[in-house]
């Protein structure tokens, strides 16, 4: 199943700005309605590109299956509410399976602007 924004991320990271937030849309979202957000290394750290593990955060449901989910849950995050969580170096294989298990990635429509009449 292709995963063009997560095969983007792992190989090329996540730009940042001189803060540590991400330049761009970090979220992807799949074909059953499912969200995340996703954050590589920064590319800035070129020693860690092709990422090995990911940033994933907030999901818009319990990603599953929770019992290997969990132990990637970020140490002062509240287990009883995994969608307002963020989940550290987590292997991208378990990532790739977690967008599978949804359908796959939907990419983003592009902004479509309605012509003007003469």
């Amino acid at each position: 199943m292709p995963t063009p924004r997560l095969d983007h991320l792992i190989a090329n990271g996540t730009e940042r700005n001189a803060l540590g937030f991400a330049l761009a849309d970090p979220h992807i979202a799949c074909a059953d309605g499912f969200c995340l957000s996703v954050l590589a290394p920064d590319p800035a750290d070129v020693f860690l590109l092709p990422a090995l593990t990911l940033e994933v955060g907030f999901p818009t449901q319990r990603p599953d299956p929770w019992d290997r989910w969990r132990e990637y849950l970020e140490p002062a995050e509240n287990e009883g509410d995994p969608t307002e969580s963020v989940y550290l170096h987590v292997p991208v294989a378990l990532v790739r399976e977690l967008i599978e298990t949804h359908g796959g990635e939907i990419l983003p429509s592009p902004l479509r602007i309605p012509r003007q009449r003469p």
